[in-house]
């Protein structure tokens, strides 16, 4: 008995020094990504939000679908042509081919979406700062190093959107608007799996648009 309560106390002694390690995540930080990761699903939720790709995106589907604007009809269908030719890449065993047409693909949808809502580049970037500044003041001067690292890329994102605004490039503003709400949406993930290239990942699941 006492030698399987020593054994008990030294797995909770190593448990708490592997929670402590700082190359590694504690768990204060995980529940506090999943707070953050709320907030900014709160955001995007939101009538002024709504901007990460299960939200936004999918609610702009039918709308397009609908469309009569000439322009984006035109985005509409060179998106899905390129889809097409992204289909036969990879069927064709071109992996990263089929990568770049359903990129350009996405980017044409992007395209339709300004046509017909050509504010979205600025309400996007509204509602990503809105979400940074909420989860830095949730975070105060609490230790959470991985987490602040990912809102630093989201800000550098956010940088990279409104220079691309300022050049009169609201298809690249938006993509990038909306990729950075993409990783705040999937904040515990990149947290906790220590991913080492957000925009990846958060680029991979945006493209899975269809219309």
């Amino acid at each position: 008995m006492h030698k399987r309560t020593m054994l008990a106390v030294a797995v909770m002694m190593v448990a708490a020094a592997c929670n402590q390690d700082p190359t590694g995540v504690t768990t204060n930080e995980l529940v506090l990504a999943q707070n953050a990761q709320a907030i900014a699903n709160d955001v995007a939720a939101s009538r002024d939000g709504g901007t990460y790709y299960a939200g936004w995106i999918s609610r702009l589907v039918e709308a397009l679908r609908n469309t009569d604007d000439p322009e984006a009809q035109a985005c509409l269908a060179e998106a899905r042509e390129l889809r097409l030719q992204a289909a036969a890449a990879f069927q064709a065993g071109d992996r990263e081919l089929a990568r770049q047409l359903l990129r350009a693909s996405f980017l044409k949808v992007l395209c339709a979406v300004v046509e017909v809502f050509p504010n979205a580049p600025e309400r996007t970037g509204l509602a990503v700062d809105q979400a940074i500044e909420r989860i830095e003041n949730f975070l105060g001067d609490r230790d959470a190093p991985r987490i602040r690292a990912v809102l630093a890329h989201v800000k550098e994102l956010r940088t990279q959107a409104d220079a691309a605004l300022a050049d009169g490039d609201k298809v690249t503003a938006l993509a990038l608007n909306l990729r950075s709400m993409q990783i705040l949406h999937r904040l515990v993930e990149h947290v906790r799996d220590r991913h080492t290239d957000h925009d990846d990942v958060a680029d991979q699941e945006m493209e899975g648009v269809q219309l």
